[in-house]
């Protein structure tokens, strides 16, 4: 009788103990579901700002100290928590001109009435210069799109140039349409289709230029053309960024990009990549928050 008191003692004990370890284990397992909730949400929905500054002798007096703000792969974002803090950055920000570097739109769940509204406060701010990304090459809703943004006087470069003044100083601000719009191949199809784009441009290649171009993956295409200044996005940060490893993975590049975000050089070529600020279909970011682009030039 008391070895079975002690036995069933032991059970008990063995019971507890089980249990004990069950609620801790769901313990943390809830915590680290809060955690991620959170700061998926933080990765989703607080914008960032990042700076850069950019010397050139080729930049004339009169645009010594000129403010960019760059926006890119808005993706028609229905989060206006985070739309709204965009606008009221990028309004402190205090640029001299917007620019718009592609997917303004989603491709898999458009909605152009969405972009417009954050394109028109922003427009409200500085002028503004856009280029197609591929999402808005695979959807007819892109001419909607293109429609409203005329009516508002947005500048929508489509493989064209054109020379910006200030006082007697000029630049010149180009841009390339994305490939998608013509070609469904990719690889080296796409860097022909820019370079023949690229070829194409009309304006005086002496002069400081800027190019609006969404791929960054083509930038020794641009580097052979001899611009000085791009501005590209598409990449998303590549999604899930690892700290010390970087970007996990963006379109058109594969796992572990080279091209995420931030400042690249290939020869006398810089460029400027952003994180961008929407997502696409049913992606999400995590440690790769959105993201504004101010760039201040400095001449000489």
């Amino acid at each position: 009788m008391i070895k079975k008191n002690k036995k069933e003692n032991v059970d008990s004990q063995r019971i507890k103990k089980i249990k004990k370890i069950k609620k801790k284990i769901v313990i943390l397992i809830l915590t680290f579901a809060l955690f991620m909730a959170v700061f998926t949400f933080y990765g989703n929905t607080v914008v960032t700002v990042s700076e850069y500054d950019i010397r050139s002798e080729k930049i004339p007096p009169g645009f010594d100290g000129f403010r960019i703000v760059q926006i890119s792969d808005l993706h028609n974002s229905n989060n206006t928590l985070m739309t709204d803090s965009l606008i009221s950055k990028v309004d402190e920000a205090k640029p001299d001109i917007i620019f718009l570097t592609g997917d303004a739109i989603d491709s898999y769940s458009t909605d152009v009435l969405a972009a417009m509204r954050v394109i028109k406060a922003l427009n409200e701010i500085a002028p503004i210069y856009y280029v197609i990304g591929n999402h808005e090459a695979r959807t007819g809703e892109y001419y909607s799109l293109s429609k409203a943004m005329h009516k508002i006087s947005v500048t929508e470069l489509n493989n064209s140039a054109v020379t910006v003044r200030l006082d007697d100083d000029e630049i010149v601000i180009a841009g390339i349409n994305d490939p998608r719009l013509m070609n469904q191949f990719g690889g080296d199809y796409d860097a022909q289709l820019a370079d023949s784009w690229l070829g194409s441009l009309e304006y005086d290649r002496e002069m400081y230029t800027i190019l609006l171009s969404h791929r960054p993956e083509l930038i020794s295409t641009y580097a052979t053309h001899g611009i000085d200044l791009v501005f590209s996005g598409h990449a998303h940060g590549g999604l899930i960024r690892i700290p010390f490893v970087g970007g996990v993975f963006a379109p058109n590049q594969g796992l572990f990009p080279k091209y995420t975000f931030g400042r690249y050089t290939v020869s006398d070529t810089t460029m400027i990549v952003s994180r961008g600020v929407g997502n696409s279909g049913t992606s999400f970011r995590l440690n790769d928050n959105p993201e504004i682009v101010v760039v201040r030039l400095h001449a000489g």
